[in-house]
């Protein structure tokens, strides 16, 4: 049977008393895509939405995807829809027992090495509404099996009137094509357009949803293994290496990478991306396939050596112990062994550029960025080989 390829959607619209949205959720007939948010509301935003509801008031719809005409996916109202999980159940997340672990939502290091504002963002909680669905389907068996230490009893004062007589829209959208990656672009860009509650998307969730535009890339894009990889801190932005040395692997040299960019590299690494996911472009050269797994597991041991595990004072410092290293691994599929010497040719070069100050005041210009990527490649350069019958160099 041929497949339709057309571009679109077909999008149908109605609304479901809370009652039925509850009954959805716990069934698992709508769930959450890989790259919605954490729970960012408080407690006191649950309760404007509940009072909003019993006043009538109108509330934005949901917004569901259908994906290969079997899956049900939030595109946008998951804020709203936990909400109204969270006060059915009388409960509240209590932040110290759901801080963030996983750094991969955490901010990551900027160009700058600058240090945000503690209050910069509003730091979410590490809960979604599947922590109450993977233990049951119906309020009871939640209750009973949850671990009650992490939550708060709450009492919103509520009727089966209130769960029965009202009601929140919603948008269905059905893709018109039957291929996979037409499908995935489609919802990518519905959840880039979309601000839930006036809380804006942050770069790195606007970006992280191009990270599914073709299947399995996601773990490409962001390695849990770089989390690990810390600079002041925070997590490394993995696609700021990739992007740039794709872009190198292109030129062959340092002249021109990121010309034009300098003040909006967001949207630089959002080209990269879609040249990966779509196999084309002008600007970068692919470095990702399917088969990837090797490289990276080469990188992930290459990482654990103690120069790493113990994070960067300064993006200087990090640019050139990583670009060389991920350029030679990933983008040149060779081997590289983090030995004294090339440690001491490291420790140098970062001496020497940390003398000069308009590079330690501004890291982020071209000028130096590119100075640290030519350098940290010329090191390793004499330090990576050739796998063992190896014909794969991408």
């Amino acid at each position: 049977m041929s497949k339709n390829t057309a571009k679109g959607s077909r999008n149908f619209y109605g609304e479901y008393s809370l009652e039925q949205w509850i009954k959805l959720i716990l069934t698992k007939e709508i769930i959450l895509p890989d790259y919605q948010r954490a729970f960012v509301w408080s407690e006191e935003d649950v309760r404007e939405l509940i009072t909003s509801l019993k006043d009538g008031l109108f509330i934005p719809p949901i917004t569901i995807g259908n994906y290969d005409g079997k899956t049900n996916y939030i595109l946008d109202g998951q804020q709203r829809l936990s909400a109204i999980l969270i006060a059915y159940l009388g409960l509240f997340p209590k932040k110290e027992k759901f801080k963030f672990s996983m750094s991969e939502y955490q901010g990551t290091a900027n160009d700058n090495d600058d240090i945000a504002e503690e209050d910069e963002d509003i730091m979410p909680l590490e809960w979604q509404f599947n922590y109450f669905t993977k233990v049951g389907q119906d309020k009871q068996s939640i209750l009973e099996k949850i671990e009650k230490d992490k939550y708060k009893t709450k009492n919103y004062d509520l009727d089966s009137n209130f769960w029965k007589d009202s009601y929140i829209g919603f948008s269905l959208i059905i893709p018109i094509s039957d291929e996979r990656e037409e499908q995935q672009k489609l919802y990518s860009s519905v959840f880039r357009n979309i601000n839930i509650k006036g809380k804006s998307l942050t770069r790195l969730e606007s970006r992280k949803s191009l990270y599914f535009l073709k299947e399995d890339f996601d773990k490409w894009f962001s390695p849990r293994f770089a989390n690990g990889v810390t600079i002041n801190n925070f997590p490394i932005d993995f696609v700021r290496y990739l992007s740039l040395l794709s872009q190198y692997k292109k030129n062959g040299e340092t002249g021109r990478l990121a010309q034009y960019y300098k003040t909006k590299m967001e949207t630089y690494y959002e080209s990269y991306i879609l040249a990966e996911v779509n196999k084309q472009g002008t600007m970068f050269t692919p470095l990702l396939s399917k088969d990837n797994q090797d490289r990276y597991d080469r990188l992930e041991e290459f990482l654990k050596a103690d120069c790493f595990s113990k994070g960067f004072a300064s993006i200087i410092d990090a640019d050139v112990y990583l670009f060389g290293a991920i350029y030679f691994i990933i983008a040149k599929n060779k081997k590289v062994s983090i030995t004294e010497e090339l440690q001491s040719e490291i420790k140098e070069k970062i001496q020497g550029f940390k003398g000069n100050y308009m590079h330690s005041k501004s890291p982020s210009a071209l000028k130096y960025l590119r100075s640290r990527i030519q350098s940290s490649i010329d090191i390793y350069r004499t330090y990576a080989s050739d796998l063992t019958n190896s014909n794969d160099e991408a």
